[in-house]
This record gives structure tokens, C-alpha cells and sequence, in this order.
């Protein structure tokens, strides 16, 4: 038996070993899958950490300094149809974007930010007049002024092509006023930055702008996927040496910081891109998690039509949306330029569909601007990602935990709420500490949850074995000694109960029919075994009315106990009750058996009818003993035959008592101990000390008298019961 439950256990072992491989194999097969699910976590955490949302009323909201003027298809068609505006061909010419310019600069805003694709030539003639050069030499004369520019093809993708010439596309072989191009920064983490080819704006055009950026948004290959990250800078590669360009979102905070000209070095140290006054956060990647505002326009979008009518008419003031603003309204203003036709210029993002890239980009000038500025007290700071090992100790730790508090549940129900309470609160200390502003932290969540879960179903699953088989055990063990009710309360609780060998303090009882040989000697073997079982069956009745345990039969009586494997502080009482109701129960139980006795075949000459004394003989005479005290408790027997039973000095005691009560015909003697144990007085009758054998130790003894109140209505058996 010992080798079967240790083959068991080790089987049991190696298969949850097993399962732990082969979870491990599967979450590094399909790493890219948990790497998806974990950007879809991402998203949602973002989308509770917007303005209005969790802990938002810490954290300042979308800077309405940032505002947009938009280009798109109504616009387009609302400017064609309009007699004032007459613009019926698109593009527009850049004659009406430099006068545009030029309207806005009258307003002193801060900064300008032309995201427009100027990178074809309008006119072909190139002569001063031509509306391109116009455009050029607007953007040339404002120093306040941030040109977008494009970047195609990343140069992973195009190795066969020199990279030498890349940078010179770019260059197209001018170079700007400010030398934008040359930012060369040390920081060796950067090479993991990808480099593009260029999309430039025209010569005339690029020449003439003191800062561009660049425009594009950090995509996946899937077009509907989020746009989550912001790049701050660009690498690019000239020969043997590697220049950096800034993105749109840091050539503003640059210009907007008059931070000077951009071959000034910008340092990387610990994660953080630093600018001035300004750390800007960067991942393994370079690349920063956008701080979401909102799920809509929460940057003012101002259809460009509004500054196009109010240059027309000449007014002091621009009506949007059925209000008039004055034109002071732009002053220090950041203003970005964009377009935003829906589908071609829109992104989905974790908190909107189809959000303008306009929006997204003013959301990463605000985070730049804003967000790393260390003098701001409300800004929302850059989410940082935990390292890779705190991550794995914390993942051990919650499936350690998980582990624990099934192991301790008391039940099925329990360890179920158990375990999805600590995978739940690992959900939640992810998304509190993504948004709140003292920490911002990002816990990793598709991978640990995948363990987590992993954990609580083998967790569960084991457990789930090892009570179905304790209740297996405790059925086998206590199914015929314990009444139906008792047997229900340790099934549903196996964990309460010990059944390894263990001292308990019980209350035993001895009912023995002492005159049982008498009725043998009278009855035929088939009548006197149908006597003896009747009346055991009246008594198993009563014993397990009043919640005892059946030890064991030995031939002409019972041993019972209380106080295991349900202990109550009334079971001394219990005991008693039951002995009182066993002997009236068995005064009727003789009043039955007599009547339906076969006289004729018991005496052939018929004589027992007439002496009613002579009966008694047929009557089932019971003596019980009680007594209380500690005993052991515990399977006791060989490897193949073995019994629950109680051993020790207490049943000991029993034996002796039972004695006792055949010798002086006594129906119930108890013991000191066990009165000790009542709550209240019953009439005993003190019989004397009895010393038990081999021992110089004497107990006293009492007759209880039947005058006991034994009613069901006094009966609480089943009260305060407890393991």
C-alpha cells in the first residue's frame, strides 16, 4: 500500500512537471501572440488613464495652447463653392498656404507647424514669382516655423542598396540653414533606431526652413493596428557615420523651448532623451508611449476655411462653430497645419477609432512639450516599463501566491475565489500602477497572466483530486460509523478533519447485553442472531440521533464515542441523553420482540404462556458505562486490515465500569469525568472509587437514575457541533 501511494505521488510529480514544460515551451513558441495581446493590454490602460478617467484629477489635461487648423475633404468642397474663396482646384496653390502663414504670424503665436507634403514642384518654371519660391521665402523669413518631411522606405528592407546615397537623398545635396541634419548623438543605444530613406520637400523649400521634423507615426505592418508609440528622433547613415533627425513632435519642442540650433548635442542617459528642461522617456526601441488625452478632438480643430473668409473679409476676428474668436486668440499658440481626410490621414489609437493624425500628433507635441517638462508639477509622467527579472519574481511570487491560498482553502468554492482573487488583483495592480501619476509603471500582463492561469487550473485540478480522494477515504472510513448528517458535515469539510493519529478528548460509551449467552441457551441460533441485530440496529438508531461515532461491535456490544471526528461542547451530555433514550427504547423494543415470539416452537409443551415471570428471560438486558478523558486516535491494524478505533487509558476505564455493571446489575454508571463535563445537575448516585487494574489509580463512579429529563425537545445533539 506504502509503494502504491508513493508511486502515486511521484506520478502526480512528474505529470505537473511536465505540464510546466510544456507551458514554458508554448510561451516561448508563441511569444509573438503574447507580445500582441500585451500591446492589447497596453491599449486598454491607456484608454482608462485619458482625461476624465482614472487618477486624470492629478494630472494636467490636453494643453489647449495647442491648437489645429484643418484641410480635408469638406473643407476642400466648402472652399470650391464659396464665391469668396473660389479655390476650386486641389492641391491648393502654396501662394494661399504662404498668405495663410503669413495671416497667422501676425498673431505672434509661439509656434507653426506646416504638416503639409510639399515634396513636387507646383510650378516648373522655378523663377522668383513662382507660387514655390513665395512659400519658400515665407518659411524662410519666420524663425518660429516647424516644416514636416516624410520618410519612406525603412533601410532594414533595402540592403542592396548603398547606404551612402541615402543620406544624400535626403540632402538632395542642400543642406539647411540650421544643420538640422547633423544632430550626432553618442549614446550607442540609438543604434537600434531604424533608418529611412527621405521624402523631402522641394530644394527651394527645404532650404529655406529653419527646423523640420519628421512627420511619420510609429505603424506596424498592419495598417488597422494602434498607433501606441511616438519616436522622438530618426536615424539615418552617411558613409560611416550615423545622423540623427528629429521628429516633428521634438523639432517643436525645440523651436518652442528656443532651445538654438539642433547640431547642439542631445544627450541619452538612463532611458531619458533630455532636452533642455525637458526628459523625454525612451524604451529599448527609442520610442516613448503616447499619453492619451482623450478618445476625441481634445485639441481645438479649426477648419482652415475660418482663417481663409476672415483674410477675405478683412475682420478683426474667425467664426467657428457659430462663435467668433478674436484674432488675438493665436497669440503664443502652438498651430499645426494639417490635413485630416478620413481614412488617408486617420490612425486608430487604443482610445478612438479612425483618430486624425493631426490629433495624434498635437497629443505627442503636448506630451513632449508638457509631459517632460520637470518643472511641471501636473504633468503626466512617462509610463516605464519594469525590467525583465522584477517582472519574472513578480510573475514566481502571484503564482507562488496562487498556489498558497488553494493549498489553504478550506473548499472548492473557496480556492476558486482564491486564486481569481490574486490573478485579479495582479489585473489591478497593473492598471494602478499605469495610472497613477506616482508611479506609472507597466507591468507586463499577457505572459504573467498565462502562468497565473496556468498555475490556478493545475493548482485547482490537484486539489480537486486530493479532496476527492480524502472524501473517498473519509466515506470508506466513517460511512457505517457515523449517522448520515455527520457523514454529510465531514464530506463537505473534509479539510477540518485529521485523519492521521492524533490525542483527542472524547467521551466513550460501552453498551454491552449482559444476557445475551442466557438468550441463546433459549432461542434458536437463527432467532437469537435476528434478536441481537434488532436491537443493535435500535441502538445504532439513538447513537447517531445524537451524533456519536460507532468504534466498533465485539460480540455482544458496542463501543461508541464523542468528541471525533465532530467535536461539541455538549458531547458528554449527548452521551447521556442517548444512554437514557437506549435503555427506554430497548424497554419497548422487548415489549415488541415478546409479543412476536413463536411460542410453539420455542417449547413444545406450551408451559411458558402461563408463567409470565418466565419471560423475562427472553427480554435484552443492556448495561452502559461512560466515561471521558483523552484517548488516541488513529488507523490502527496491518497493512491489509486496519480499523479507526480509539485506544488508551479512557477505554480502559469503559472495560473496568462494564464490569462493574453486570456484577451489581446497574443499567448506567458513569464517571466523575464525564459529570464534570454537564452544564447542570443530574441525578447520580455516588457508588464509590473503583481501582483500575494494574494501576494504584482510583475513579469515581455513578449510577445515573432514569429520572433524567431525556426529551426530544431538550435534545441539541447537533448544537455547537464543531472538528
Amino acid at each position: 500500500m506504502n509503494f502504491k501511494v508513493e508511486y502515486i505521488n511521484k506520478l502526480k510529480i512528474t505529470i505537473t512537471l511536465i505540464l510546466i514544460i510544456l507551458i514554458s515551451v508554448f510561451a516561448y513558441l508563441f511569444k509573438d501572440v503574447f507580445n500582441y495581446f500585451e500591446e492589447k493590454f497596453i491599449d486598454l490602460r491607456s484608454s482608462l488613464s485619458v482625461d476624465k478617467g482614472l487618477f486624470s484629477q492629478k494630472f494636467k489635461p490636453a494643453d489647449d495652447e495647442i491648437i489645429i487648423i484643418s484641410v480635408n475633404d469638406l473643407t476642400q468642397y466648402e472652399a470650391a463653392r464659396s464665391t469668396e474663396l473660389n479655390l476650386r482646384h486641389w492641391p491648393w496653390s502654396r501662394e494661399v498656404w504662404a498668405k495663410v502663414i503669413n495671416f497667422l504670424e501676425a498673431q505672434n503665436p509661439r509656434v507653426i507647424v506646416v504638416d503639409l507634403n510639399f515634396s513636387n514642384y507646383e510650378d516648373l518654371s522655378r523663377n522668383y514669382s513662382s507660387p514655390d519660391m513665395i512659400l519658400a521665402d515665407t518659411l524662410g523669413y519666420y524663425d518660429n516655423i516647424v516644416l514636416a518631411t516624410a520618410l519612406r522606405t525603412p533601410y532594414s528592407e533595402t540592403k542592396d542598396i548603398d547606404s551612402a546615397k541615402i543620406f544624400d537623398n535626403f540632402a538632395n545635396p542642400y543642406s539647411p540653414s540650421s544643420d538640422s541634419l547633423n544632430m550626432y548623438i553618442e549614446d550607442k543605444n540609438l543604434d537600434k533606431f531604424i533608418s529611412y530613406y527621405s521624402h523631402t520637400p522641394i530644394p527651394n523649400i527645404f532650404t529655406n526652413s529653419t527646423t523640420m521634423g519628421v512627420t511619420n507615426l510609429v505603424t506596424t505592418k498592419n495598417k488597422d493596428e494602434n498607433i501606441r508609440y511616438s519616436q522622438p528622433v530618426y536615424k539615418l547613415i552617411k558613409g560611416n557615420k550615423e545622423y540623427y533627425i528629429p521628429s516633428l513632435g521634438l523639432a517643436t519642442l525645440l523651436k518652442y523651448e528656443k532651445i538654438g540650433k539642433l547640431a547642439e548635442e542631445i544627450p541619452i542617459e538612463n532611458g531619458f532623451l533630455k532636452a533642455g528642461k525637458h526628459l523625454i522617456r525612451v524604451n529599448e526601441k527609442g520610442q516613448t508611449l503616447i499619453n492619451w488625452h482623450g478618445a476625441g478632438n481634445s485639441y481645438l480643430d479649426i477648419p482652415v476655411n475660418s482663417i481663409l473668409l476672415s483674410m477675405v473679409r478683412g475682420t478683426k476676428y474667425f467664426e467657428y462653430d457659430k462663435t467668433k474668436y478674436p484674432l488675438s486668440f493665436f497669440k503664443n499658440k502652438i498651430i499645426i497645419i494639417s490635413q485630416t481626410h478620413i481614412n488617408t490621414e486617420t490612425h486608430n489609437t487604443p482610445v478612438a477609432k479612425e483618430m486624425t493624425d493631426a490629433q495624434i500628433k498635437a497629443n505627442i507635441i503636448d506630451n513632449y512639450i508638457n509631459d517632460s517638462d520637470l518643472t511641471n508639477k501636473c504633468k503626466r509622467p512617462f509610463a516605464k516599463k519594469i525590467t525583465k527579472y522584477k517582472g519574472i519574481i513578480l510573475t514566481v511570487c502571484f503564482c507562488a501566491a496562487i498556489v498558497f491560498v488553494i493549498l489553504i482553502a478550506t473548499n472548492m468554492v473557496l480556492a476558486l475565489i482564491n486564486g481569481s482573487l490574486i490573478i485579479f488583483i495582479y489585473i489591478l495592480l497593473s492598471v494602478l500602477l499605469f495610472a497613477h501619476p506616482r508611479f506609472r509603471l507597466i507591468l507586463d500582463m499577457a505572459m504573467p497572466l498565462y502562468f497565473m492561469v496556468s498555475t490556478f487550473l493545475i493548482s485547482f485540478v490537484l486539489k480537486v483530486h486530493h479532496e476527492f480522494k480524502k472524501r473517498k477515504k473519509i466515506e470508506t472510513i466513517f460511512g457505517n460509523l457515523v449517522s448520515e448528517n455527520v457523514l454529510k458535515q465531514l464530506v463537505n469539510k473534509p479539510h477540518r478533519l485529521n485523519l492521521k493519529s492524533t490525542i483527542q478528548k472524547v467521551t466513550v460509551m460501552s453498551c454491552n447485553i449482559s444476557n445475551n449467552l442466557q438468550i441463546s441457551d433459549e432461542l434458536p441460533p437463527e432467532k437469537y442472531v435476528e434478536l441481537i441485530n434488532n436491537a443493535f440496529n435500535t441502538i445504532e438508531k439513538i447513537i447517531f440521533k445524537y451524533n456519536g461515532t460507532i468504534n466498533r461491535f465485539v460480540g455482544n456490544s458496542v463501543l461508541v464515542y464523542w468528541g471525533y471526528p465532530i467535536h461539541s461542547r455538549k458531547d458528554s451530555e449527548n452521551a447521556i441523553r442517548a444512554a437514557l433514550e437506549i435503555q427506554e427504547k430497548i424497554d419497548e423494543f422487548n415489549e415488541t420482540h415478546i409479543n412476536n415470539i413463536d411460542w410453539d416452537s420455542i417449547d413444545e409443551n406450551d408451559n411458558l404462556k402461563e408463567i409470565p415471570e418466565e419471560i423475562k428471560k427472553y427480554f435484552v438486558n443492556v448495561k452502559i458505562a461512560i466515561n471521558t478523558g483523552t484517548a488516541l486516535i488513529g488507523q490502527i491494524g496491518s497493512s491489509n486490515v486496519s480499523d479507526f478505533t480509539v485506544l488508551g487509558e479512557t477505554v480502559d476505564i469503559i472495560e473496568r465500569i462494564e464490569d462493574i455493571c453486570c456484577e451489581f446489575n446497574k443499567d448506567i454508571i458513569i464517571t466523575e469525568n464525564t459529570l464534570e463535563q454537564l452544564d447542570e445537575k443530574i441525578p447520580a448516585e455516588y457508588m464509590g472509587q473503583v481501582r483500575l487494574k494494574n494501576s494504584d489509580k482510583k475513579i469515581k463512579i455513578y449510577e445515573l437514575k432514569y429520572s433524567y429529563e431525556n426529551t426530544d425537545e431538550n435534545n441539541n445533539g447537533g448544537e455547537n457541533d464543531s472538528y
